[in-house]
Order: structure tokens, then sequence, then C-alpha cells
């Protein structure tokens, strides 16, 4: 009991961590630069989401290929296939209207027939036009919250060997193009992390994924926008985290301010309680793993020991 208290407090610890560290990434002068950058994007109407999302699920920032190389100093790659979306465009078309006096009756020529004259008119009408998500670009970086986790991890390959094995879904290692770190695809029940990452990226970035996986995102029964989704994953990567002795806060911090909606991270505190519950169940599974590895390591060095010394012993020989 007295153990399941020390694990509550430490958990309720890592919630008021979490929750200042985001609430300060609001008040400091990198979020300024962000907002300066984010402000720069179109604001697109709700049909044009809907089209976006249709055909590019995963879009995050988006705008025209000439504006992201005058705004960005960024080019869309060769090959990238364009998001359609639909842009207001004017036109004039000269038409034919009946003439009316100044008491709205018909004017009338000399044989009696209505005159008319020929009047151009203005008209608006959409057209399509393609836009590019940054992951179709490449360029200068755009500014980000979240700085990327350089430092190395110990007991690195443990750490990640068991995040695969408690992972509910396979986890491969590929060359991921573009800003994603990684992503997890319900539809292909798949975790894809970046292979080039250094360490303790890896495993924030593992941790999140497998957050995505263990919440089910993506599914049928999902109902979360995907601003929520990418709170809570982060939420749940960073608690993970310093349940096991990781502090990820340089990313995770600025992640999830970059994501949320509004500076009271009304995410965060809408699912708090399904946040804390999924980094419990996961930290406790990389904890029961990480148990069931120390006798196999404590007998390894045992076995070591011995060949160590019958080598030595026959050499004396």
């Amino acid at each position: 009991m007295a153990e399941r208290k020390t694990r509550e407090e430490k958990m309720s610890a890592v919630q008021q961590k979490l929750e200042n560290g985001v609430r300060e990434i609001f008040s400091s002068e990198k979020y300024k630069e962000y907002i300066a950058a984010m402000s720069k994007f179109p604001r697109y109407s709700i049909n044009n989401c809907i089209l976006i999302a249709s055909q590019y699920p995963e879009a995050s920032l988006v705008c025209g290929y000439r504006k992201w190389q005058k705004e960005f100093n960024r080019v869309v790659n060769k090959g990238e296939k364009g998001i359609m979306i639909l842009a207001p465009s004017k036109g004039k078309v000269e038409v034919e209207e009946e003439l009316y006096d100044e008491n709205h009756r018909a004017v009338l020529d000399e044989n009696g027939k209505p005159k008319t004259e020929i009047v151009t008119k203005e008209y608006q009408t959409f057209i399509p036009v393609y836009v590019f998500d940054v992951s179709q670009t490449q360029g200068d970086p755009l500014p980000s919250l979240a700085t990327e986790l350089s430092e190395q991890v110990e007991s690195f390959e443990d750490i990640k060997r068991i995040l695969e094995e408690i992972s509910p879904v396979p986890v491969y290692y590929e060359d991921i193009q573009g800003e994603a770190k990684g992503y997890f695809s319900f539809v292909e029940q798949k975790i894809v992390i970046k292979e080039t990452l250094p360490q303790l990226q890896t495993i924030k970035t593992m941790i999140h994924e497998i957050a995505h996986a263990t919440l089910e995102h993506g599914s049928k029964e999902d109902k979360f926008d995907r601003f929520s989704r990418e709170v809570q994953a982060e939420s749940v990567a960073y608690w993970v985290a310093q349940m096991i002795g990781l502090d990820t806060s340089e990313y995770s911090f600025g992640y999830i301010s970059g994501w949320s909606k509004d500076k009271e991270v009304s995410e965060l505190k809408e699912h708090l309680e399904l946040i804390k519950e999924t980094a419990d169940k996961i930290s406790l599974a990389i904890e029961e793993k990480l148990k069931e590895m120390k006798p196999e390591q404590e007998a390894s060095k045992v076995s070591e020991q011995e060949i160590n010394y019958n080598s030595s012993h026959r050499a004396r020989k």
C-alpha cells in the first residue's frame, strides 16, 4: 500500500510539472515568434478544411505553392500531389436588361417596345486551386515550440525493446521524409518511427505513438479532434518518460502548447483523467518488464564472470 501511495504521489508531482511547464510556454519569446509565423498561414473555411482532411488526413500547416516560397523560403518537393480546395473567383458578364424610369415603369421606344441596354455585371464563383502541407515541402525550418531531444539514454536498447514488446501494434523504423518523427496508423495497425532520431527523441516518440495506439485514435469509436489527440498523446509521453526517469520537457511542453486551441490548454484539462490513466497503464507495463529483466541481467553477469574466470584459469594452466 505504501508503495502504491508513493507512486500516486509521484504521478501527482508529474501532473503539476506538466501543467506548470506548458503554462510557462505561453509567456516565452519562443511563443511570440511561433505565433508570428503561424499568423501567416491562411484561415480556411469549414468546407475547405473538410476537403483538406479528406485528401490529406495528416495535414497540419497548409498553404499555396508560391506562398511557401515567398513567406517561408520553402519549396514543394518534386512529385508531390497538391491538395485541392475551392477558392472564390470574381467574373464579369454582359447582359441585356430593360430600361425603367424613376417610377419603375418600362421605357418604350418609338414602336412601343421596351427599351434595353447592355449592362456589365460581376459575379462570384469558386474554382479549384491546390495547396500543400508542410510535410510536402523542404527549406528553412519553421519556428517551433518544441526542441528536439538529443540526449543519450542509459539502457537505451533495453527500454526500446520493452516499448516494442508492450506496444499494442508492431513498431517499425523507416526513413520518414519531412517533419514527422513518427506516426500510428489505425488502419494498418502499425507504428512507424523515424530511424535517424537521437536516443531520447526515439524513446519519447515511441511512447507518443504507443499512446495513440492505446487510445485507439483514428478508430470509428474515436470522437476526438486532432488537437485533442495530439495533446493527449504528448501528455502521456511526457508523463511516462518522467515515471521512468527521463525528462522530455524541452520537447513536450512546446509540442502540447502548439497543439492546444487556447492558452488555457483546455484539451489537457478536459482529458486529464484519461491521460493520467493511460500514462499509468503504460508506465506500469514498462516497470514490470524492467523488473523481469533484472534477474536475466544478473544471471547474464554471473555467466559472463564464470566464462572470464574459466578462461583465465585455463590460461594459467
